[in-house]
């Protein structure tokens, strides 16, 4: 769908058709067991999600040939960034540097742009993606939904919603998210007593509405909870450590119903930033070695045959729409939904904004 400054916030629709597969296959979406910084269970970096891509392995990215692009050249190897999100867990959180490597296949040249191309290639390199071409579709994917360039602003029209980058928050729909907000709920919040619409937050606008991620099952001793109310534009400051959202107060849409409060600690210092949804390394932990996993599942659960590009552009259309294909070939007149249009998008975008060169595989 069309968005102000041509950025498309995704519609959280995707998570409904992701319940009956990530039940059907004895898990749930990415952080369904709880994001619970106090809990000693978790879904770490090597177990995996169910319907990982081929090619994925525990061995992580193999190593690059001799002489390659430095820009990243369609068939180069990325190795870069090794173990930065070694220690890292859905429970325990993620503490990286996110600047972008000496050697960046990824890098667009342009400073605002690759502020965090060193977490894109350690979650890269945790998931088993190997060419650079998939972290830069990525780049153009997070560029299409939040900017990358962190800004603070109530103009909706710089982003598309509130703030950009790491900051950035849907809001309502301006951002595609009509009320009560995307996998969102009209009851009343019982820690509020009012009625809470859920957002999208940060680089890729995850949704812990939807996904159960980023959420803590309780709230901890000495923190606040802050409503976001009915508003498109929520209250945001420094001094903000949890957000009160109606859904997530109740029950997410995960099979298992994860309840809890959503953490926005900014403060790099507090312990619970490790797990909080406005940092970085965090928020690219969880989107590449798990929401994606589940997500490029289900997007190619009724095709087969398809190319890896193919697979890849149908997997960026199903984080919008939720709708799985039964062709490798993205229609906007076959019930996708604009997901061919969001693709083609980002494609642009790879090509006009971030590298400034064609996009090297034919579009959908």
């Amino acid at each position: 769908m069309t968005r102000p400054a041509a950025r498309v916030r995704s519609v959280r629709g995707w998570a409904l058709a992701l319940l009956s597969f990530a039940a059907g296959c004895g898990s749930s979406p990415s952080g369904s067991d709880g994001v619970d910084g106090s809990s000693g269970s978790h879904r770490d970096g090597g177990d995996g999600a169910s319907g990982r891509d081929s090619g994925a392995s525990d061995a992580g990215i193999r190593p690059h040939d001799s002489g390659r692009d430095a820009g990243g050249t369609p068939d180069a190897r990325v190795d870069a960034a090794g173990g930065l999100f070694a220690d890292c867990s859905l429970a325990g959180g993620c503490l990286a540097d996110c600047s972008p490597p000496a050697m960046d296949p990824i890098a667009t040249g342009m400073s605002g742009f690759d502020l965090y191309d060193g977490c894109i290639l350690a979650g890269m390199q945790l998931a088993g993606m190997t060419e650079p071409w998939q972290g830069q579709l990525l780049k153009a994917q997070a560029y299409n939904e939040s900017g990358i360039s962190p800004l603070v602003t109530t103009n909706d029209n710089t982003c598309g919603g509130q703030n950009c980058g790491i900051w950035a928050i849907s809001a309502g729909s301006v951002s595609g998210d009509n009320p009560p907000g995307p996998c969102g709920s009209s009851a009343k919040d019982p820690f509020t007593g009012q009625v809470d619409y859920s957002h999208s937050y940060g680089l890729f606008q995850e949704t812990p509405a939807c996904e159960g991620t980023f959420l803590q099952k309780s709230l901890p001793s000495g923190y606040t909870c802050t409503a976001t109310t009915k508003a498109n534009n929520i209250p945001f400051d420094a001094t903000i450590t949890f957000y009160c959202e109606s859904a997530t107060s109740l029950g997410t849409m995960t099979p298992m119903g994860v309840k809890g409060y959503i953490n926005a600690v900014q403060k790099t210092s507090d312990p619970l930033y490790a797990t909080s949804i406005f940092n970085p390394a965090y928020q690219l932990y969880v989107y590449l070695d798990h929401t994606w996993a589940s997500n490029f599942a289900q997007a190619n659960s009724g095709t087969h045959g398809c190319t890896e590009v193919q697979q890849w552009y149908l997997s960026l259309a199903y984080w919008l729409t939720g709708n799985v294909s039964d062709s490798c070939t993205l229609s906007d007149q076959t019930g996708s939904g604009g997901g061919r249009a969001y693709v083609q998008t980002a494609i642009m975008d790879y090509a006009t904004v971030l590298y400034g060169k064609p996009w090297p595989y034919p579009p959908p």
